[in-house]
């Protein structure tokens, strides 16, 4: 096995440098930098992190705990933001699935604390408000997608209501006029702070709110969610007559295609569609393709671990805004 020696004699400095090179120590000159970092990959050298750890008396390992994150790929970035910081100030990410059925919340922080992390980021599948164990106060925790009642933690959550003010804002830029919004359930926050978002574009500008139609299109029946979404979208063309239909989300919008395309209605000449939340591939296999705001989740997972990277102390409710993704259905 290569050792630090090796690298030190390779590289042709002393053993105390390759050593702050490995722990991204940034004193390091910058050519001695180089010398250690092509030594490390010529020789194949990998750090003893369990050593690491004895010396420094502290892991470098951050927590993150995926409640439900690995059920729609999108959430994916809420990691991929995270991780991206951990490789960058060489740190691991200990990434853990949780869900109700079989791997539980409890289990997973003690998993956690076994393994010495230095903070945890906790992240939700959606936007809303989550109950987390005591256990948690003890060690640096930041939520990420989600919030708690309490006021105990650090939360960043995305801001739905400039969301759905920046959609709706655009449409009527572009002279959209009569906008139905077909919501997802309106229990839940991202529909509570959309629609707020979408009569706050119509009021800023003057704009009657008679030609804005919002009805929530998803509902719970028999403890599963129903989307109601191509009947509604028959009902309100025939009824309210929109040129343009925003979407809760972007799978629903693929609905509403098919809908349009069924009544010989063409999207983005015959009627304007928009959506939420830049959903995997479905916005770009669309022809045209959807305009949507994209979740800021990537962000959202790095501003999670740079509150924990800065070892701040302070309770922060955050809000990252979204980014409109403009496209040909507009």
């Amino acid at each position: 096995m290569v050792t630090i020696k090796d690298v030190a004699k390779h590289a042709g400095v002393a053993f105390k440098t390759v050593a702050r090179v490995v722990n991204n120590d940034p004193t390091v000159k910058p050519e001695n930098r180089e010398k250690v970092l092509r030594s490390i990959e010529a020789l194949g050298y990998r750090p003893n992190r369990a050593a690491q750890m004895t010396r420094r008396k502290k892991s470098g390992v951050i927590g993150f705990i995926a409640d439900e994150l690995l059920r729609i790929p999108y959430t994916f970035d809420l990691i991929r933001g995270a991780q991206e910081m951990a490789w960058k100030h060489n740190r691991e990410l200990m990434v853990l699935n949780i869900n109700e059925h079989k791997y539980s919340l409890e289990a997973a922080v003690d998993h956690l604390f076994q393994h010495r992390v230095e903070g945890i980021i906790y992240a939700s599948m959606y936007h809303r408000q989550v109950d987390l164990p005591d256990s948690l106060t003890q060690i640096p925790t930041v939520l990420a997608n989600c919030y708690t009642s309490c006021g105990r933690f650090t939360s960043v959550v995305p801001d739905e209501e400039l969301a759905g003010e920046q959609i709706v804002g655009a449409m009527l830029d572009k002279g959209y006029r009569r906008i139905a919004f077909l919501n997802l359930d309106e229990r839940i926050i991202a529909a509570q702070g959309r629609k707020a978002g979408a009569i706050r574009a119509y009021e800023k500008r003057g704009e009657s709110l008679q030609n804005l139609h919002i009805e929530s299109v998803i509902a719970e029946q028999d403890g599963k969610l129903v989307s109601r979404a191509r009947l509604a979208a028959c009902e309100v063309i025939k009824q309210f007559k929109p040129d343009a239909i925003l979407c809760g989300q972007d799978p629903m919008a693929m609905e509403i295609y098919f809908v349009l395309q069924s009544l010989g209605l063409k999207v983005g000449d015959d009627i304007g569609i928009g959506s939420f939340d830049n959903w995997d591939l479905i916005p770009e296999l669309l022809q045209p393709s959807l305009t949507t705001m994209a979740l800021p989740h990537y962000e959202m997972g790095r501003w999670a671990f740079n509150y924990l990277l800065d070892e701040r102390t302070d309770l922060v409710a955050s809000k990252l805004p979204f980014r409109l993704i403009s496209r040909g259905s507009l």
